[in-house]
């Protein structure tokens, strides 16, 4: 009976997540919006604390999501970008931007007969700086537990003047993996840790290795979702000339929190 159980949970489980992609709050799964089925998701980031100045920035993106069929989504952002911070002369100075982004993901395989893969492809356009980013996603459903391994690949350019011409440079390339784990204590509920180690590299040249970890909630109803995340700065894994200290605190910040709200149609 404990057994029939459990495969009922699991087989209720798997059917939600074929009708909704998302689990974590930073991690992604393999899962995509069957044909015609489309969600609305709302999320906001705060991202706190540079060393040796006040810092505060908001990141919210409204993201409208469409299964395609044959496997595969799509998905177009409105992304705000904001922050708050000391400028040389002490005082609170503020900036903002506004960008677009698209995504397309494509599932190869399914994670509840065995490992599940995607792969994921974003353009996005914020100020005057162009991005492309490149993820290949693993997950595995075991009974109530979803195990989620992400890694991420990104080409950074911004427009620049040189000699009387206007053209792309390339800046940054860094190399992200996610690493996601979330047990179902019900149908609704779910208690998760992520994990997120990201590299900076500019133009070559590895400048640090930084490590965030910390608890996800995910709370699930019929059509909807909440999701929200806390995710402090561990540790600098790879110090350099540029980030020689046990934390990056200049680039990167002291911690983030993120929430998600989903509507499924």
């Amino acid at each position: 009976m404990r057994k029939l159980s459990i495969l009922l949970l699991f087989t209720i489980i798997v059917h939600y997540a074929q009708a909704q992609d998302r689990y974590f709050a930073r991690t992604y799964t393999s899962n995509v919006l069957p044909k015609g089925n489309f969600d609305i998701e709302l999320w906001h980031t705060s991202r706190f604390g540079h060393e040796g100045q006040y810092f505060h920035a908001m990141d919210q993106r409204m993201e409208f999501e469409v299964g395609l069929g044959k496997q595969v989504q799509t998905a177009f952002y409105f992304n705000r970008y904001q922050k708050s911070f000391t400028d040389s002369t002490n005082n609170i100075a503020h900036a903002s931007e506004i960008g677009f982004s698209n995504e397309w993901k494509w599932k190869v395989t399914n994670p509840s007969s065995k490992l599940g893969v995607a792969l994921y492809g974003e353009l996005g356009v914020k100020g005057d700086e162009l991005e492309l980013e490149a993820k290949i996603i693993l997950d595995r459903s075991f009974g109530k537990n979803l195990v989620a391994f992400n890694a991420i690949y990104e080409l950074e350019a911004e427009a620049e003047r040189e000699n009387g011409e206007n053209e792309m440079e390339l800046e940054e390339t860094p190399l992200e993996f996610d690493l996601a784990y979330m047990y179902n204590v019900s149908i609704n509920l779910g208690l998760g840790v992520e994990v997120v180690n990201h590299n900076d590299i500019s133009k070559g040249h590895w400048n640090n290795s930084v490590l965030y970890a910390g608890p996800t909630l995910n709370y699930r109803g019929d059509r909807w979702f909440f999701i929200a995340n806390y995710l402090p700065q561990i540790r600098n894994l790879h110090k350099t000339d540029v980030s020689p200290k046990n934390r990056v605190l200049d680039e990167h910040e002291r911690s983030e929190a993120r929430i998600l709200v989903g509507f499924s149609f």
